[in-house]
């Protein structure tokens, strides 16, 4: 505990529920073809559990409700499932102070380090260039010039907000709308996935529907979130969702005030919600989530069997059981039983194979538009 605080406390010095599931296997180890051609050598961890060494590197802010708590909740399940003692650095959103605060974790002698996001991506290849000996594991990652002692997990985003989609074009129909929204935290590749993922679903339930998106161009800032949600609901839109960390808690805000719903994103954010603020888990229909907990309880077991492909990206989604969507007691109270079915019966296709959803990576900007352009009111 003295060693956590002080590695919080070092951070802030420089300036600044999870969905349970089975432990996932990749449906395949996919080389991105700009990794290293080598892999890192590892070895199998000898010695008890509780010994092993592990810290969390979290490149933002807690108090989320989303992404950042999802993976903060990673220490507690890895210290309840090991009974070892995981140390982590909460470094906020300025990325200069990403790299010494990986300088000095490489400086504990930690058996493994982890990170989440491509926030700090500059900073771990930066840091994996200079200490080749450390092990690092991106729990969310984009990375694809991959270190070879790095690995990197990368959820099927469009999976989890394929499911979404159907959810919220189920509820619009319900509510005979034809439109439904999405508030993205910025314009970039990786929250642009969800976008797509989630107008490939809503037309597989309703090939007409309307997607109206809108960005608030920062992940923090509550207030623009809140303006991007009035903006969609005082223009009919009855269910958007919401793929912007703390930024969507503005949506939910927005939401409330106006009398319609969410979809949330990332963890449970009704769980997450409904002690402190039940009047905003009351309009969170379900939440697409990435069981970052999960995978990271996963990941650390393969690394302690010395079974992780470093230098690698592998690709986890609903079949391995790491994204997927809240199924709790708002999820039963605002969809229907018949609405509830539909929803696990496309979950079955798109783990089977029998749904093709858009790939997503290397997707151009001319190609999003097109996408994106096509579904707007």
């Amino acid at each position: 505990m003295k060693k956590r605080i002080a590695l919080w406390v070092m951070c802030l010095a420089m300036g600044t529920v999870f969905y349970g599931c089975s432990a996932p296997e990749p449906e395949e180890s996919t080389d991105t073809g700009a990794a290293s051609e080598e892999t890192a050598e590892t070895e199998r961890y000898e010695g008890n559990a509780e010994d092993y060494k592990a810290a969390l590197l979290i490149p933002g802010s807690l108090g989320d409700k989303s992404f950042f708590d999802a993976s903060y909740q990673a220490v507690g399940l890895l210290e309840e499932e090991y009974g070892m003692d995981v140390d982590y650095v909460e470094c906020g959103t300025d990325a200069s102070k990403y790299y010494p605060a990986y300088v000095d974790l490489c400086q504990g002698g930690y058996d493994l380090i982890l990170t989440v996001s491509s926030n700090g991506d500059d900073a771990l290849i930066q840091i994996a260039e200079e200490y080749p000996d450390q092990k690092f594991i991106s729990l969310d990652g984009e990375l694809d010039d991959i270190p070879s002692n790095v690995y990197i997990i990368a959820p099927k985003n469009n999976e989890m907000s394929y499911l979404a989609g159907a959810v919220a074009a189920l509820k619009a129909q319900e509510l005979g709308d034809k439109t439904i929204g999405f508030v993205g935290g910025m314009d970039i590749p990786g929250i642009n996935e969800f976008l797509v993922g989630y107008i490939e679903g809503a037309q597989q339930i309703m090939p007409d529907i309307q997607v109206q998106s809108s960005y608030v161009g920062s992940f923090t800032d509550t207030a623009k979130g809140k303006e991007n949600g009035l903006l969609l609901y005082n223009s009919g839109i009855s269910v958007v969702f919401t793929a912007a960390g703390q930024s969507g808690i503005g949506v939910l805000d927005a939401a409330v005030q106006t009398g319609n719903y969410v979809i949330g994103v990332d963890s449970d954010q009704a769980e997450a919600l409904k002690d402190s603020q039940p009047e905003m888990a009351n309009v969170v229909i379900t939440s697409a989530i990435k069981n970052i907990p999960e995978n990271a309880l996963h990941i650390v077991q393969k690394a302690m069997d010395g079974e992780v492909n470093y230098g690698k990206k592998e690709y986890y989604g609903l079949k391995e059981g790491a994204v997927g969507l809240a199924e709790n007691e708002f999820y039963q109270k605002l969809m229907s039983e018949e609405d509830r079915q539909t929803i696990s019966d496309l979950k079955e296709k798109v783990m089977n194979g029998e749904v093709e959803l858009t790939e997503t990576m290397g997707l151009s900007t001319e190609e999003l538009s097109e996408i994106r352009d096509k579904v707007r009111p």
